[in-house]
């Protein structure tokens, strides 16, 4: 934002009949090229991790042929982001 970084609010994305399941492999798998796979674009790879806070927060760190959920179909799953940050700013107020 204005040429700075902001933290991403860890927001709960629920989990949706339609969502992805794709078992990661630690050195041949990117999240940028699973988001290219699914959403026809690399950059949401922030949302899927978004969708498996119980692996981490850095991809990097994603155990080796863990299975991550793909938040599926994107816009659905952006306007849960959205709600999400909404509630996050209700709750802790703007930051």
């Amino acid at each position: 934002e204005n040429g700075g970084f902001r933290i991403v609010p860890g927001v709960e994305l629920p989990i949706k009949s339609t969502d992805k399941y794709v078992q990661y492999r630690r050195g041949k798998d990117r999240l940028d090229k699973i988001s290219q796979e699914y959403y026809d674009s690399p950059l949401f790879g922030w949302l899927i991790l978004q969708a498996n806070p119980q692996t981490s927060s850095v991809e990097f760190d994603i155990p080796d042929n863990t299975y991550i959920r793909v938040p599926f179909p994107l816009t659905e799953s952006l306007q849960d982001y959205k709600k999400g940050i909404e509630l996050y700013k209700l709750y802790y107020g703007e930051q």
